[in-house]
């Protein structure tokens, strides 16, 4: 009950006719509940908007809480230990693009992490591998809250969909965070479900 009162709260806020914009939404994955945004299906949860199924987990990263940022844009972190523990973390989003081309944004999300998190771009790292085209992607050094982290992204287009990840992880993470990031992200996360 309270897993359905929490979304149709979200659903509420969100559907407001205030012309400002409505905090996010975090919902642990716990405690989703089928609403007018998603389905459970299984373990899985289907945006109904655009019917992209977020899976259960990513390599060994189970869904940890689903975030609502608007009608129709949606995200789910993925994540074993949780960032603040020295562990990696990935956010899967489903939305409606604002920008023209892929290219155009990507090159948006690109200043946002130079601006934002003082990124510099960096070569894909030893371990991991590049999606290739259609799939936008870059790996950044950059600065989440102070601390360094090397954080990834990963943009494709679905129709009128896109879906996007951020990976981040500390820039000194230990080999197992490393190689279960590498397995999440070999999920290719932005295929189409």
């Amino acid at each position: 009950m309270l897993r359905a009162a929490r979304l149709a709260l979200a659903a509420a806020i969100l559907a407001a006719a205030a012309p400002v914009r409505a905090e996010p939404v975090s919902i642990p994955i716990a405690e989703v509940a089928d609403s007018a945004e998603v389905r459970r299906e299984g373990d899985a949860i289907r945006h109904l908007a655009s019917q992209y199924l977020f899976p259960a987990q990513l390599g060994q990263m189970p869904a940890r809480k689903l975030v609502v940022y608007a009608p129709g844009n949606i995200s789910v972190q993925y994540t074993l230990r949780g960032g603040g523990n020295g562990d990696g973390w990935i956010d899967l989003f489903v939305y409606r693009p604002d920008e023209g081309t892929l290219a155009d944004e990507a090159q948006s999300l690109e200043a946002l992490l130079i601006e934002r998190y003082k990124g510099t771009p960096l070569p894909t790292p030893q371990g991991f591998t590049d999606p290739g085209a259609p799939v936008m992607s870059g790996w950044y050094d950059a600065e989440i809250g102070g601390k360094p982290y090397l954080t990834y992204y990963q943009l494709a287009r679905h129709g009128d969909w896109a879906v996007k990840i951020r990976f981040s992880m500390p820039r000194e993470a230990t080999d197992d965070v490393r190689s279960r990031a590498a397995e999440a992200l070999a999920d290719r996360p932005t295929r189409w479900r």
